[in-house]
């Protein structure tokens, strides 16, 4: 694994922040880019019950994958320590760790998959027409969750290692893969919703065979698998246990956040067919500029994990200077933009008219959204680069109950507008619990 050089002055900061966080930029906004294909391929089905199901459906997914989302950010961390505290054998070690424990996750996921989709299925009001295409769609999709794991792991060691290209060209293979196959199966066959899962699980085996390429001469795995005896390594406890120590409190933090989500589709469906069409639309806007930004999380992750193990304080302070500063200015770029166009993007994913008028009465809330969650993202980057993850899982347990409760009062008084001002309670209230917390990440000894 190369060596990392630091920056010094707040222009070479700047710059650095914004050579690591473009690659993740135009990566990421690939990644919403598939759930909007997907949405504008249902959206133009007879009925609404395709968008809906589809919307179901891939939450279920999110809400299964983020909750293993500690692979990759778990990972991220504890490379970028490594290799900051100039230990590259380390270093590989985690990543291959975290490889073999993507493998496991997958395969565990997959056995369990009937009590997944159940389990899931349980709270949402939908009719039968919608539980059996979000059924047909689970079904198919199930199939992608080995790779999608280990692309996970294969990430967050490309991350660590400050290899944000690399990164890009992995994303780009996933998501430009999944919206070519998508188009066609829709343009082509008549798989309809059972085409749009199979599209997603062919681009993730292709872009997890492409990351296995892009990071296996980085390993050194002749070093690491001599003999059978030379695992012992590999399920050594005190690394397993560090390992699940940061990975419970992700695990947690995930968990809560994905339940956040959850139920605000969970609220959605409650509020009527054509509101959970609306919201499933508005939140693929919302996640097209969360990825976005998250390219600065991205960097401030990466930067702070190299600074924490190295024990700067001085690179550390810098480099999350350096991330807020792009941070905030693409946060009011993204609400310009949302403001002036958010009609016409909302338009353009979906041709069903009654949907297009609900989104009018709240799609101001998506405009602002950027402004209020960018402080989350970028706390967020800081605190698994320096793997406090205990402050993650506890801010985000508060947060979670709070935007519960506030959805609970919100949404009986004023609908939709309620349960999106309870979405900014949640943001606003992760930013504050982390925001409180983060002069712990600065108590080291240099």
């Amino acid at each position: 694994m190369q060596e990392i050089h630091t920056p010094t002055t707040t222009s070479q900061w700047r710059y650095r922040v914004f050579v690591l966080a473009v690659p993740i930029i135009l990566s990421n906004i690939t990644v919403p880019l598939t759930g909007i294909v997907d949405t504008a391929v249902m959206g133009r089905m007879p009925s609404p019950d395709y968008l809906s199901a589809t919307a179901i459906a891939a939450t279920l997914f999110s809400s299964i994958y983020w909750i293993f989302g500690f692979l990759r950010m778990g990972t991220s961390g504890l490379v970028a320590q490594s290799l900051g505290a100039s230990e590259p054998e380390r270093a590989q070690r985690n990543a291959l760790r975290a490889i073999a424990l993507a493998l496991c996750f997958g395969v565990v996921i997959l056995l369990g998959a009937p009590v997944l989709f159940k389990a899931g299925m349980w709270s949402m009001d939908v009719s039968a027409e919608v539980h059996a295409l979000a059924a047909q769609y689970f079904s198919v999709r199930v199939f992608s969750a080995p790779a999608t794991l280990l692309i996970y792991s294969i990430i967050g060691t490309l991350v660590g290692q400050q290899r944000m290209r690399q990164v890009m060209a992995l994303q780009l293979i996933l998501n430009l893969s999944n919206i070519a196959l998508t188009l066609a199966f829709f343009n082509l066959t008549d798989w309809g919703i059972t085409g749009v899962a199979l599209a997603t699980v062919i681009s993730e085996y292709l872009a997890m065979l492409a990351g296995v390429v892009i990071l296996w001469p980085s390993l050194n795995l002749r070093s690491h698998f001599v003999d059978a005896k030379s695992l012992s390594w590999l399920w050594d406890r005190t690394k397993l246990r560090e390992f699940f120590y940061i990975g419970s409190n992700l695990f947690i933090r995930t968990l809560c956040l994905t339940a956040a989500f959850y139920w605000l589709t969970v609220q959605s469906s409650k509020l009527g067919v054509v509101v959970l069409a609306t919201n499933a639309v508005l939140i693929q806007m919302l996640h097209f500029a969360a990825h976005a930004l998250d390219g600065f999380a991205h960097a401030a992750e990466t930067l702070t994990g190299h600074a924490y193990g190295k024990r700067d304080r001085f690179a550390l302070s810098n480099a999350v200077k350096a991330a807020t500063f792009w941070g905030m200015l693409f946060a009011l770029m993204f609400t310009v933009v949302y403001g002036l166009f958010g009609e016409a993007i909302f338009d353009l994913m979906t041709t069903q008219k009654e949907v297009r008028d609900a989104a009018k009465t709240w799609l101001w809330w998506i405009s602002l959204s950027p402004l209020i969650a960018v402080w989350s993202f970028l706390l967020d980057g800081i605190f698994i680069g320096a793997t406090h993850t205990r402050e993650m899982r506890n801010g985000m347990i508060v947060s979670l109950t709070m935007f519960i409760f506030a959805s609970v009062l919100l949404v009986p008084l004023i609908n939709n507008h309620g349960l999106w001002m309870s979405y900014y309670i949640l943001m606003l209230s992760r930013a504050l619990t982390l925001g409180y917390w983060y002069p712990r990440i600065l108590n080291f000894r240099s």
